[in-house]
């Protein structure tokens, strides 16, 4: 299983930016593997959780870079976490003791033949047949003590072993507690990082960027490197670039026209630098879309039609 978080840690090296695909398959199985290593350890899932590739809130004119900054602090975390788990399973294995094999024990029952004392018991027992009574022959005086003794200590014995049951099962709930109470510690711990840092970022946002609207939008698109917009329900990726001219390929959409009164019947859309093109939302929102740039990178400039 080492050698799966291994590999992951080389895969989270060799991300490329943008690689969204790749970086879920990353996430999903990193949290696969850390919950079958780490199965006492419940938090390492939301510090997974917690790393960020994309930056909290973003303006318009702040360019690409808070989310290429975004998404290099966020590979780095990832590696340092992966290869932290790494250094700390490693360490469980070869601190773990190695297990002695208990002593065998073999019994051996010889059974001893003994003539003379058969013939003894044999006599004893006619000559008791020939009494009037039994209980003649019994010593009261030493029988009922040696009972008296032997009921003493029966009673005694199973004391000790049912107070040594009570011991070892106090013991176990009493450890069991603490583990809880130590869960319970370091879930209120993250609960109050979250919380602080929710604080932090808050504080962070403008005061002016309130009910301030998300358009224009203005996003850049890599050729065959697909860009999700409005929370990933729309993707744009660039098909083909020929010198100024470029194939823009939508999914999530109605379809797309050259004209804001077209048929909308097209998911593809030929475009040059200086173009406007309108598409329509699943929902029949109608959003306009200006060509920045239509060579190397396309750039695009959406707004909403009212």
């Amino acid at each position: 299983m080492i050698e799966k978080i291994e590999e992951l840690k080389s895969r989270a090296e060799s991300l490329n930016y943008k690689d969204e695909k790749e970086l879920d398959d990353i996430i999903r199985k990193t949290k696969m593997y850390v919950e079958k290593l780490f199965p006492m350890k419940p938090t390492y899932e939301s510090d997974i959780v917690a790393i960020k590739f994309k930056p909290s809130f973003y303006v318009t004119g702040m360019g690409d870079q808070p989310y290429r900054d975004s998404w290099t602090n966020g590979k780095q975390k990832l590696i340092n976490f992966l290869d932290t788990r790494i250094e700390e399973k490693n360490l469980e294995l070869t601190s773990k003791p190695k297990t002695k094999s208990e002593p065998r024990i073999i019994e051996k029952i010889v059974t001893v033949q003994d003539n003379s004392r058969i013939d003894e018991l044999t006599q004893e027992n006619s000559e008791l047949r020939k009494s009037k009574s039994l209980w003649n022959k019994i010593n009261w005086g030493i029988f009922i003590p040696s009972i008296l003794t032997a009921l003493g200590g029966a009673f005694f014995l199973g004391n000790i072993i049912g107070n040594a049951k009570f011991d070892t099962e106090k013991l176990e709930i009493f450890e069991n507690n603490r583990l809880l109470e130590k869960k319970n510690d370091s879930l209120t711990k993250e609960l109050d990082s979250a919380n602080n840092k929710i604080q932090n970022l808050t504080k962070l946002i403008p005061e002016n960027l309130t009910n301030q609207s998300l358009f224009p939008l203005k996003i850049d698109i890599s050729f065959l490197s697909p860009t999700s917009i409005f929370e990933g329900e729309i993707l744009i990726t660039v098909k083909d670039e020929i010198g100024e001219k470029a194939l823009i390929e939508f999914k999530g959409i109605k379809g797309v026209s050259k004209t804001a009164s077209g048929t909308f019947d097209s998911q593809i859309i030929e475009v040059f630098k200086g173009d406007r093109f309108y598409f329509k939302s699943e929902k029949d929102n109608l959003y306009s879309v200006n060509v920045l740039s239509s060579s190397l990178h396309v750039k695009l400039e959406i707004i909403e039609k009212k």
